[in-house]
Parts: structure tokens; sequence; C-alpha cells
């Protein structure tokens, strides 16, 4: 790890996600890879839930991952999550919706991996 080298990501604002955690650099990277690897199969079990029935699970799963995006600095990933909870929350057809959050969160997880292999 190349602490002296800027972080780039494609799909996180570095900067701000570094920034909110107070600049601590290993600490941000800990937490891009465990972003990757705990959020990188979610997208399959939403769509399980949602399935079941179970909207309650899938609108806190969801809500957890925009958070997670959010703090990370995945603000595109994070408004496409944030439009998905709405899609759930006013009965509204989520398959679009939730296909945009597959295909961000892929992208960003992605990105991470190539950044910072484990």
């Amino acid at each position: 790890m190349d602490l002296d080298k800027p972080l780039r990501i494609s799909g996180i604002d570095t900067i701000s996600g570094l920034n909110r955690l107070g600049g601590k650099r290993e600490r941000y990277e800990s937490l891009l890879r465990k972003f990757a690897a705990r959020h990188g199969g979610m997208m399959e079990s939403i769509r399980a839930t949602l399935s079941a029935g179970d909207f309650a699970t899938a609108e806190r799963d969801l809500h957890s991952l925009k958070g997670a995006a959010a703090t990370l600095g995945a603000e595109e990933l994070a408004a496409a999550v944030a439009r998905a909870e709405e899609a759930i929350k006013s009965d509204q057809t989520v398959d679009s919706a939730l296909e945009t959050v597959a295909e961000a969160l892929g992208s960003v997880v992605a990105a991470i991996r190539t950044e910072l292999p484990e």
C-alpha cells in the first residue's frame, strides 16, 4: 500500500470518503475492501428477499447499503439505492431501480477490487 500515491477509484469520491474518516487512509482502504467483500453479492439477496415478500428486510438492507456507500464516497451508488428504496416504499415497480443499483454496485465493487486487491 503506497500511502503517498493519491487513491483513485472509479465511482467513488475518495477525497470526501477519506475526509469522513478523518484522513485515516489505512482505515478507509480497509473499509473499502470490507464493503466490496460484504456487498458484492447483495443484490441477489435483496431480490430473493423481495420475491419472498419481505419488503421490510429489503428496505433495511438497501438502507444499510446506501449509508455505507455514502460514507465511503460512492455518491452515485447511494443515489441509485435511494431511488430503489423509494420505489419499494411507494409500491412502484422496482425492477429497473434494482437493475440500476446492481450495475452501480457491480462497477464500484469491481473498481475497489482492482485498485485495492486483497
